[in-house]
């Protein structure tokens, strides 16, 4: 894909980080955080009880595939650190810890999860510990959301593409062209994508109708409902579009950046041109974990240079300023801004108005599925 920008990487690194800013928060900064900055004195003595403490427990909505380049690269700044992480969707992620927690049982040292209403409701249960990674002042300051929770990746949603059914210039470009072809030849054009019900396709079409406008997003649902097979699950429908059941699929979660580069030939992505919101990925170490300075640790790792590289490896969407990859990896923030224009991105809130709209969406989204 061309590069659709004729600016400097820097210009365009602060223009993407002030939209996204502006996107974020209404304009307005994080709600101030209420917890303590780690400084690089007490490394050292996280280190010592770490070691004492009995590995490290993680809740993750992320298929272990994805997460493994980022423990792997932890565990060679600290291999004395055992980490289990499971693979739960966001509700479980929650839902597990906090009655584990309640029960005085063992469980997770952290959480991460994408769903924003699920955040709100975790802050107003006192799920977090509210310990601040070191390290971010080389991430844009939306990366802070407050409370203790942090956007460990915020990734954009993509397009995914059969590469044996479709050649490059059947594939389209922006929301109104997929709708329109669509619409002009359903027996090509046949599509995945997900319930309404998973967090992550809520979350991108709420972004969608800040860029698009609720109107012509709808129009576009209308076209491209009936040739559309929902999913649950991301993987689930990658797998069906590459048994060859689709030929392209929206709302695709930007982890597919580090599993598609895999099957060259056969499947691929692009961004579409016209609207690309980013799905927050948030983080928190939580009140009642077991491994507390392991956790610490973990966060900390994840706002340096080599922890965005383990994240960039891993498709996760590096979020450094200015940031370029050690591996080559172009999952970050910093080669978006080279696929597509500025005001085109949307950093979808961790905030109350994401929570008010998922009624009204939900309805118009089942209107236009007939459901």
């Amino acid at each position: 894909m061309p590069a659709s920008l004729k600016i400097s990487a820097l210009a365009a690194a602060v223009a993407v980080t002030a939209a996204l800013a502006s996107c974020s928060t209404g304009g307005g900064s994080p709600a101030a955080s209420s917890s303590v900055s780690l400084s690089h004195k007490s490394v050292a003595a996280l280190k010592q009880q770490a070691r004492r403490e009995h590995g490290l427990v993680i809740y993750a909505n992320i298929p272990s595939g994805y997460l493994q380049p980022v423990i792997n690269a932890f565990n060679k700044r600290y291999p004395f650190i055992k980490i289990s992480a499971a693979d739960l969707n966001d509700d479980v992620v929650f839902t597990k810890y906090e009655t584990e927690a309640a029960q005085g049982a063992r469980t997770a040292d952290l959480l991460i999860a994408s769903a924003p209403t699920l955040w709100l409701q975790a802050e107003q249960n006192g799920v977090s510990a509210g310990f601040t990674p070191t390290g971010l002042g080389a991430f844009p300051s939306w990366v802070n959301q407050g409370h203790g929770v942090f956007i460990m990746s915020a990734e954009p949603i993509l397009l995914t593409h059969n590469d044996k059914l479709l050649t490059a210039s059947q594939v389209p470009t922006t929301y109104a062209q997929l709708a329109a072809d669509a619409k002009a030849n359903p027996g090509k054009y046949k599509l995945v994508s997900y319930d309404i019900t998973n967090p992550l396709n809520y979350a991108g079409i709420y972004g969608l109708t800040h860029v698009l406008g609720a109107p012509k997003l709808w129009s576009y649902y209308r076209a491209m409902a009936p040739v559309t097979k929902t999913f649950n699950d991301g993987l689930t429908a990658l797998t069906y579009m590459l048994q060859g059941g689709a030929t392209l699929g929206y709302m695709t979660s930007g982890l597919a950046q580090g599993v598609l580069p895999h099957y060259k030939g056969l499947a691929s992505y692009s961004y579409m041109q016209d609207a690309t919101p980013l799905i927050p990925r948030g983080i928190t170490v939580t009140k009642n974990a077991a491994s507390p300075a392991s956790a610490r640790l973990f966060l900390d790792f994840l706002y340096t240079q080599a922890g965005q590289d383990a994240l960039c490896a891993g498709g996760f969407e590096a979020t450094m300023n200015n940031f370029h990859s050690a591996n080559g990896c172009t999952a970050s923030l910093t080669a978006l801004q080279g696929h597509v224009p500025p005001k085109t991105i949307y950093l979808v809130p961790i905030n109350q108005a994401v929570v008010s709209q998922q009624s009204a969406i939900t309805k118009r989204w089942n209107q236009a599925f007939h459901r």
